[in-house]
């Protein structure tokens, strides 16, 4: 593995949510990759217990290869007398500060990429930090929309998070969202917003994929009722067809086992080289 430094390191009003990037001490540019590709990551201190390092998706743009930027949650492991513990990575992360040294394997990999599709509209289902993708993607796409003023396809994003302090990213896509040329649809919704005193009804209410089932006239399955804010319902329905949509599915395995089969069930592809449903399984 390759030394790196951690650049910058802060965490959301979610004190359990991070968004961390690191450099090359030399200042050389990280690897080439794609947009929705993951590295692996390690600390030298981490627990000889389990010193693998960890997958992690980049956030950062592939345009912008003088650091690498992680979305990342503070993971707490259960222990047998009900209390828990930080996860070994995590746990380790949260102990370091900015010009920490950090380990990682310079050969991005991963198949979460937009080359596995050519549909013109592009619909990206997260929860929590399953976010990380799909704000790479939108990075890149506005950076050749400044550039040159076209876009190749039309983004949706969809994050969904139990409070609205834990919305990473919100204001950055939000900029994105009110260009109109530049095409991205962003909608966030919040679980449980009964008891999120922040929760307003600019954003969506509902698990993530409650608000596919909410779509497509199914039952929801979480306790609050999906309700889509604002006039985000009637601008999905023009972009989440099966003639002209992939939809890519990141995040909490659970969200992906209950949309898959939904999506399956309204005409989209989701088995094969032709699978117009993609997903990221690592967790």
């Amino acid at each position: 593995m390759s030394r790196a430094v951690l650049a910058d390191w802060h965490t959301l009003d979610d004190q359990d949510i991070a968004i961390f990037s690191i450099r090359n001490p030399d200042g050389s540019s990280f690897p080439e990759f794609e947009v929705g590709q993951y590295t692996q990551l390690a600390f030298w201190d981490q627990s000889t217990s389990d010193p693998r390092p960890r997958q992690l998706s980049i956030a950062s743009s592939p345009l912008d290869l003088s650091h690498l930027e992680f979305y990342v949650i503070l993971v707490r492991d259960s222990l047998d007398d009900g209390s828990n513990t930080p996860g070994i990575f995590t746990g380790t992360l949260w102990k370091h500060k900015p010009g920490d040294e950090i380990l990682y394997l310079p050969r991005p990999a991963g198949r979460f990429t937009l080359s596995r599709t050519d549909q013109p509209e592009v619909v990206c289902i997260a929860t929590g930090t399953g976010l990380a993708p799909f704000v790479s993607m939108a990075r890149a796409a506005w950076h050749r929309y400044k550039e040159t003023g076209t876009i190749h396809r039309r983004l949706t994003i969809v994050h969904g998070v139990s409070y609205a302090n834990q919305l990473g990213y919100r204001n950055e896509l939000e900029t994105m969202a009110a260009d109109p040329d530049f095409g991205l649809s962003y909608i966030p919704t919040v679980s449980r917003p009964d008891r999120d005193a922040s929760y307003t009804e600019l954003v969506s209410r509902g698990r993530a994929n409650d608000l596919v089932r909410l779509y497509f006239g199914e039952e929801m399955s979480g306790r609050v009722e999906p309700q889509f804010a604002g006039a985000l319902l009637g601008d999905l329905q023009n972009r989440l067809t099966p003639e002209s949509a992939a939809v890519y599915l990141c995040g909490n395995p659970d969200m992906i086992a209950d949309a898959k089969p939904i999506l399956a069930a309204n005409g989209y592809e989701t088995e094969g080289r032709e699978s117009q449903v993609i997903t990221e399984d690592y967790w």
